[in-house]
């Protein structure tokens, strides 16, 4: 009965998605639109999925969940193309432009349903993209997409007193003096508790691992995947990377040994002010992950409170000292955040975190800055380093021939290798603003020169950590941050250690990356 009945609602949602005759020039009308034409461009794509959905939702009530939600999933985006479809086919061109906004903003709220709604990997699929590459998007999707926390439905608490009890080997009593049964947070594959370790007597936060999560996580990348492969290739690379990064999710006990190496690092070469958690190896395995409780909140959430208040301040003068106040505490805390962050992705003793969104930077009570969750974690090799410093170390300088070169050097291409456009995504992606516009209307001007096919796959998560603090210094008013600038002792440093490489090595290098894709 229930593979009939899906059939019944696909065949309805199927019917709802068929385009309009108008909708015949949809590809032509689309490029004659400067705000939407990159979007509205993947519609017809989408829209002639619609008897491959039908398909697959009926196959996935028979069989397995994730084949549903890959149905669920590819369903709402169809409908979000319907809506670009029908803005074309009944707007006048010359309406378009002032009324699309209202678009991107109606299927913004669409997109952020969807995605709420499923959860899972499609919750850091949107962090990652929307930080990562916000150029990418119409600004209203931006803003929606940034905002998410992956915070998923608590399981029960049999369930994870079953897996804690299973993983420790001990009942959960003999182990602890308290445990909270409710959690304080869940994610996409696991949810953290406060809890009390008797022995000790310690604070702990213990994180425990969904059964079945992985499969599920893995599933959902491969659904962003075969979108994205319609809508936008030139993301295909940063997902693929991201996706080899999030298998480090599942292992608890590797985590705890990243972790407490980059602990270390930063404890000895980080400024005094960032910590990093230390794990409880013998309340760590596989699924289960112990380690210090931290008491604060997020340093995003904390900033715009303190600017909130300030603006409620009616007395002027003790308003801008307040605002002033603000930015000199925020500049302090973000210049923190980036020496421990570019220290970490230029040394060769440890990685960074390769999933850096606002919620895992922490302000604690007592002043300190936190940072947590080393799950997907990156560590670059030392030609990577070399080739990353080469980079910094030429925006910092504006050394325009220099930024261009190793920019190739990376695995960036586009299909003229235009020199303007590659300046103009390697100062946006790793450096500082290009222009006081929106993301997407950048990306509409980068365009006109030339069209982006490949960027730099693993690079593009330190582009993820200048996005993130860059961000946090716009919204409470530090002005523009350069991480040339922050960055460019780290940068030096690495430069100065690792041997330089031969133009002959580059070359050939620019050629293995350009090669079939210009």
């Amino acid at each position: 009965m229930r593979p009939l009945l899906l059939l019944l609602v696909t065949a309805r949602c199927s019917d709802a998605l068929a385009p309009p005759r108008r909708f015949g020039g949809l590809g032509a009308s689309a490029a004659g639109d400067d705000g939407g034409r990159a979007w509205l461009a993947a519609v017809p794509p989408l829209l002639r999925k619609k008897r491959t959905l039908a398909a697959v939702a009926v196959a996935g009530a028979a069989s397995q969940r994730p084949v549903r939600r890959s149905a669920r999933f590819e369903c709402g985006l169809a409908r979000i193309g319907l809506c670009y479809g029908r803005f074309l086919a009944e707007t006048r061109l010359l309406r378009r432009e002032r009324e699309l906004d209202a678009v991107h903003e109606a299927t913004a709220l669409r997109l952020e349903k969807l995605v709420v709604d499923m959860k899972g990997a499609y919750v850091k699929s949107a962090q990652l993209i929307s930080t990562a590459f916000p150029e990418l998007l119409p600004d209203a999707w931006v803003r929606r997409l940034e905002l998410m926390v992956d915070d998923a439905p608590p399981r029960p608490w049999t369930t994870t007193k079953r897996v804690l009890e299973r993983e420790l080997e001990r009942p959960v009593g003999e182990l602890f003096r308290a445990f909270d049964e409710v959690p304080v947070g869940a994610a996409s594959i696991g949810q953290v508790h406060r809890a009390v370790v008797r022995a000790t007597n310690e604070t702990v936060a213990v994180k425990v691992m969904f059964p079945g999560g992985r499969r599920l996580i893995l599933s959902d990348l491969a659904n962003v995947r075969r979108v994205l492969r319609v809508v936008k290739p030139a993301l295909l690379p940063a997902v693929d990377e991201f996706r080899e990064r999030v298998s480090g999710e599942f292992d608890y006990a590797e985590e705890a040994r990243r972790m407490d190496a980059c602990a270390a690092f930063v404890e000895r070469n980080g400024p005094k002010r960032v910590t990093i958690p230390r794990s409880k190896r013998a309340l760590t395995t596989e699924k289960v992950l112990t380690m210090d409780w931290l008491a604060g909140r997020s340093l995003r959430d904390e900033l715009e409170r303190r600017a909130a208040a300030a603006e409620r301040t009616r007395f002027a003068p003790l308003r801008l000292w307040r605002y002033l106040a603000l930015r000199r505490a925020a500049s302090s805390a973000l210049r923190d955040v980036a020496a421990a962050q570019g220290a970490m992705i230029f040394s060769p003793d440890c990685g960074f975190s390769a999933d850096p969104h606002p919620g895992n930077v922490m302000l604690l009570e007592d002043g300190r800055i936190a940072l947590i969750d080393y799950g997907c974690y990156l560590r670059f090799s030392a030609d990577e380093r070399r080739t990353l410093a080469d980079l910094y170390v030429a925006l910092e300088r504006r050394d325009e021939p220099e930024i261009v070169a190793t920019l190739a050097d990376m695995g960036f291409v586009s299909r003229h290798m235009n020199e303007t456009l590659m300046l103009a995504f390697a100062t946006q992606c790793f450096d500082v603003d290009v222009v006081d516009a929106s993301p997407y209307a950048f990306l509409v001007e980068l365009e006109q020169y030339d069209t982006v096919v490949q960027i730099p796959k693993s690079y593009m998560l330190v582009t993820r950590v200048s996005l993130l603090l860059r961000g946090l210094g716009a919204r409470v008013g530090c002005g523009k941050l350069s991480m040339a600038k922050l960055w460019k002792r780290e940068a030096r440093e690495a430069q100065r250690s690792l041997p330089t490489r031969s133009m002959v090595a580059r070359r050939a290098n620019t050629v293995a990356n350009t090669a079939g894709l210009v």
